[in-house]
């Protein structure tokens, strides 16, 4: 393990930062935590638009470096952090192909149309939200969050002339959001999910076949394919959607993987322990529990909110 440490700035429970953590772990990487609380909105704080004009979680900070999106951290660690665990194995090589392919098709799934999708409409979620009731809000409440969110943005644009290029391009993405959040377009990406895991099941068929390798992704190391899969797996869980996309009887080779997967200490950390990791960090601070009230509705996530399963940019 290097004695070298980066600053990861993240949430635990949003679903880009536990790619990131788990990578981090892969890698023994020693990191400096600093949570964003979107649950407030921090993420649109002038300080933190500041270093990432995205307005998302996760950044890293190597030093006078900083690294946006969890793609581009991944492959980042990996390179700058050599141990012999290879998260992204060179593109010249036959696994490095699979991985880049299957991180990209992993990566491109809607998460937030499908995380919030089933707020909307649960009647999607198979064996019920596993999330307190308190932090489900249905599509009027959503709906208000993201004006909220848009209306902020268009507050601070006017407060810091020197972000307002980047408190405008936030704006608009929040009054989008919405139209993601219809019945038929939800209808739409949790079809295409089935596609894409029919895939990986094949995918899973392929690699059970050669008794050389173990069961994982791409073969016989755990990638940053497996990371991506595994994150979006425990999603899939929290959702009350994992019957439905990883049945036993549906997708047998894909039920195996995750209950292997979930085994492994970084998964088990960052995914499936994600908010006893949050409630530590909460209270080595000593954090506030309260939340503000923003036009007359609490900010329960100025973040188009419910950091529980928050469907942050990559």
């Amino acid at each position: 393990m290097s004695d070298r440490q980066v600053r990861l700035y993240y949430h635990p429970l949003s679903f880009f930062s536990q790619v990131v953590l788990v990578a981090l772990r892969e890698k023994e990487v020693k990191y400096e935590p600093v949570i964003v609380d979107i649950i407030r909105g921090e993420q649109i704080e002038a300080w933190y638009m500041r270093i990432n004009s995205d307005g998302a979680v996760p950044t890293l900070q190597d030093g006078e470096k900083t690294i946006r999106e969890s793609a581009v951290i991944v492959d980042y660690i990996d390179k700058e952090f050599p141990t012999d665990s290879k998260l992204v194995p060179d593109m010249s090589t036959e696994m490095g192909k699979e991985v880049s392919k299957w991180r990209g098709m992993l990566n491109d799934i809607n998460m937030y149309a499908i995380t919030y999708g089933t707020f909307c409409f649960p009647e999607f979620s198979v064996s019920g939200i596993k999330i307190p009731k308190r932090m489900l809000k249905c599509k009027t409440e959503i709906t208000a969050t993201n004006q909220i969110m848009g209306k902020k943005a268009e507050q601070l644009a006017d407060e810091h002339p020197d972000l307002r290029e980047a408190y405008s391009a936030r704006a608009a993405a929040y009054q989008k959001r919405p139209a993601m959040l219809t019945k038929e377009n939800v209808t739409k990406q949790m079809d295409d999910l089935e596609t894409v895991l029919d895939q990986v099941e094949e995918q899973l068929l392929k690699v059970e076949a050669d008794p050389s390798k173990e069961l994982w992704f791409c073969g016989q190391q755990f990638t940053a394919a497996d990371i991506s899969l595994c994150v979006l797996m425990n999603r899939l869980h929290l959702l009350g959607l994992g019957e439905r996309y990883h049945d036993d009887q549906k997708r047998p080779r894909l039920h195996a993987y995750w209950g292997h997967a979930k085994q492994r200490s970084s998964v088990k950390r960052h995914c499936l322990n994600a908010g006893r990791d949050l409630m530590k960090q909460k209270l080595a601070k000593g954090a506030k529990t309260a939340l503000p009230v923003v036009g007359g509705l609490v900010a329960i996530g100025l973040a188009a909110g419910l950091a529980f399963l928050l469907a942050q940019k990559r």
